[in-house]
């Protein structure tokens, strides 16, 4: 069992139609063969979410071996599940009016996991059928937060078909904001341009902060020096030939920065300069 093994079993598992406990055990057993395989990639997810569990219960993880009922504490939390004997009770009583994969995507949205949550729908060609199937079922009807986070997914990801959907549904672009960046902002930093010009068509708020006190052109701006795409510098462009506002001082900035890509850096530049702050 390696890690790759166990992703496609935690994802052929949640997507069953009704997983069977037997399932939910043979993924226990898969994940501590793989923890006492000393994968160290694992083994520092399996650290992280058990100080989250224990933060959230109130309860010290730390001397704790990964046996199977630590397992099957954290697939229960990982799918939404208060516990493993909720997730034991849920499967007992048969068919619910949501799958457990939608159930997983309320908890990765909580935690802010979009990357997790695409994967585990079956990977990007699977991620905009999920959301409208979900969506028309009526799943997010009493889980609006959740469905605003789910936009901003979509955004953060690349998906313009779902964000579109989500939109045309009347989602408020600016609401899934849980992790500190809203759509726009997570569209912007992985350089998404084809969700910007969704965005831009839609009059989608733009001057709107994210966490750090940055606009969505001002994260364009950082995450084209930190976290280099080379659709960067058409999304500034769009961003500014919008109307973005253009804090005085920023071309001064620009200049200062060691920006992975020179030609990206002198066409960025050259917009700044040609627009006037004020």
């Amino acid at each position: 069992m390696n890690g790759r093994e166990l992703t496609e079993l935690f994802g052929r598992t949640i997507r069953a139609a009704q997983p069977t406990l037997e399932q939910f055990e043979q993924l226990a057993d898969a994940m501590v063969e793989l923890h006492l395989s000393g994968d160290s990639q694992f083994g520092n997810h399996i650290q992280n979410r058990l100080k989250q569990i224990g933060e959230r219960i109130r309860e010290d993880f730390t001397n704790r071996p990964f046996d199977p009922d630590t397992a099957r504490l954290l697939i229960a939390d990982e799918i939404g599940y208060n516990d493993w004997a909720d997730l034991v009770e849920t499967l007992s009583k048969g068919p619910g009016d949501k799958p457990p994969l939608f159930r997983y995507a309320v908890a990765a949205m909580v935690r802010g996991d979009f990357s997790a949550l695409e994967e585990a729908v079956g990977g990007p060609e699977r991620f905009d059928a999920s959301v409208i199937e979900w969506y028309e079922k009526g799943y997010f009807d009493d889980e609006p937060e959740t469905l605003a986070e789910v936009f901003s997914a979509a955004c953060m990801l690349g998906h313009p078909r779902a964000a579109a959907f989500l939109l045309d549904q009347g989602v408020d672009p600016t609401a899934g904001i849980r992790t500190g960046l809203n759509g726009f902002h997570y569209a912007a930093s992985s350089g998404r341009l084809e969700v910007i010009k969704l965005l831009i068509a839609r009059k989608a708020p733009m001057e709107i902060k994210n966490m750090y006190g940055g606009t969505v052109l001002e994260q364009a701006l950082w995450s084209a020096v930190n976290e280099y795409r080379d659709t960067h510098a058409e999304i500034i462009e769009a961003l500014i030939e919008a109307g973005a506002y253009i804090e005085p001082g920023t071309l001064e900035w620009w200049n200062g920065q060691d920006v992975p890509s020179l030609k990206t850096k002198a066409y960025v530049a050259q917009i700044l300069a040609g627009h006037k702050t004020v």
